[in-house]
């Protein structure tokens, strides 16, 4: 079976402290509180400007990255999936903007020790690049990149935050730790 991953918020814990430095940095530097909670991108959560949003990833983003821990189970699951004979695929938005991103991810992703079939960095459109790769399940905690997925031939595993808005449809199931992937995936039938 060929299973796809995003890196940030799933492989990667990562989203909860961009969370916390975009909230400290927007209250206490901008002067600007949080508008939105069930979301996950700064864009949806502040009323930052562009420039704002541009220097808090300037100034922020790669230390994020370098704080951030694995999820908690991603190496034993990941590593129990290859050993299964899965193909596993990174699919990520990381990178789209800036390479340096890709650059501070490569150590954490080595850090797992596995050998993925392939890692497709700066991914927009990740349904179609799941399509294109004939991907059987896709794991993604981003709701405005599981839309994407509404209605396709492809099962997503929602790791979702509990805070984060729903996305439901068919082909979609909520997930909330590693143990939760590997039940489903062990449980899906094409």
């Amino acid at each position: 079976m060929r299973i796809a991953f995003d890196f940030d918020g799933v492989i990667l814990d990562s989203e909860r402290p961009s969370k916390f430095y975009a909230d400290y940095w927007s209250y206490f530097v901008l002067g600007k509180d949080r508008m939105r909670r069930d979301e996950i991108s700064q864009e949806e959560c502040f009323d930052w400007t562009d420039e704002e949003l541009n220097r808090f990833f300037a100034e922020h983003y790669d230390n994020i990255t370098r704080e951030s821990n694995l999820m908690v189970g991603a190496k034993e699951i990941l590593t129990k999936l290859k050993n299964e004979g899965h193909e596993l695929y990174v699919i990520t938005l990381r990178g789209f903007y800036r390479e340096e991103e890709v650059q501070e991810a490569k150590p954490k992703l080595q850090e797992l020790g596995i050998e993925f079939d392939e890692i497709c960095w700066g991914v927009n459109k990740k349904a179609q690049k799941c399509e294109e790769l004939g991907i059987d399940i896709m794991v993604e905690d981003n709701p405005h990149n599981i839309e994407q997925f509404v209605g396709k031939d492809i099962k997503v595993l929602y790791f979702k935050e509990p805070e984060i808005r729903e996305v439901e449809a068919k082909n979609i199931v909520k997930v909330s730790s590693w143990m939760d992937i590997y039940r489903e995936v062990k449980n899906f039938k094409k």
